[in-house]
């Protein structure tokens, strides 16, 4: 009988093993990765890879690869895989495109002359597409502990004359205490001035980083008044949390940034210009 169990633990600590041993990437080509015979990139073609789908990552063959993307070299190497559902259909594909970490869904916006894609930004709103050809300011949601800095966005079946992309944030401020937070935002606000994102082609942006120097800026204030709005606000308990303090640099007061803005300026052929605004909402938490 002892014998029967061990073996039984032998076998599921194997298949655990196996489990972990396994190696699986995902696809980062907004357009898909092609899957090929051979390690080459005149191999027959066996399929594409959809973005952000899982492959088990089965051998490296150390053949180097270096392609130009959009004007941006991507470096890697050629490796086999094997594609998820089918059991037995191994191909190669080029691992530049390839990421450990699965990426959030590209958030498709919809101009009238032109289509917006954001990379890896995981948000809270369900839609596929968010539609801003009728209306000029969309509202979207980010994920706890995703920010909209240093994120990729391409501009696609562009029919405008030219497109312009501005960033703006929006610091707000909040009293914390262990378990909850007063939030303020609505009080006082600081707002940044419009700069344009970095153009990396012709299609394709970055959004902009902040420092935390940047995400801590306030406006003036006093601290009576700050007291005041406390204790209106969220009660007099929350007034006594913040009695002593005498700048606003003292827990628990704390200042970060809220919202941060996207303005593309559209220009058509006949030079009508219009704007659209995103504003992307940080959802609060405890630092």
């Amino acid at each position: 009988m002892k014998t029967t169990k061990h073996f039984i633990t032998a076998i599921v600590l194997l298949i655990v093993a196996f489990g972990y041993s396994q190696n699986y990437a995902y696809v980062t080509a907004d357009s898909g990765l092609t899957v090929r015979e051979l390690p080459d990139i005149g191999a027959s073609k066996l399929g594409k890879l959809m973005y952000n789908e899982a492959v088990e990552v089965v051998e490296k063959t150390d053949k180097k690869l270096v392609i130009l993307d959009q004007g941006k070299k991507v470096e890697g190497e050629w490796v086999k895989i094997k594609m998820n559902g089918y059991q037995d259909l191994k191909g190669y594909v080029f691992n530049g495109f390839l990421s450990k970490n699965k990426m959030a869904k590209i958030i498709n916006i919809k101009l009238t002359e032109a289509d917006i894609h954001i990379k890896n930004l995981a948000i809270y709103n369900d839609d596929e597409l968010q539609d801003l050809t009728t209306q000029n300011n969309l509202n979207i949601d980010i994920h706890l502990k995703n920010t909209p800095g240093k994120k990729t966005i391409e501009v696609k079946n562009n029919n405008y004359k030219s497109v312009k992309i501005l960033q703006r944030y929006q610091n707000t401020i909040h009293i914390l205490d262990k378990q909850t937070l007063c939030d303020l935002s609505e009080w006082k606000q600081f707002q940044s001035d419009w700069k344009p994102i970095k153009k990396i082609n012709k299609t394709r942006f970055e959004t902009l980083t902040y420092t935390d120097a940047e995400s801590k800026q306030f406006v003036p204030f006093a601290i009576e008044d700050l007291k005041t709005i406390v204790a209106e606000k969220c009660g007099e308990n929350w007034m006594k949390n913040i009695e002593n303090i005498s700048n606003t640099n003292q827990f628990p007061i704390s200042v970060s940034t809220n919202q941060v803005f996207l303005k593309f300026v559209l220009t058509d052929f006949d030079d009508n210009v219009s704007e659209k605004t995103i504003t992307f909402t940080v959802p609060k938490h405890k630092n």
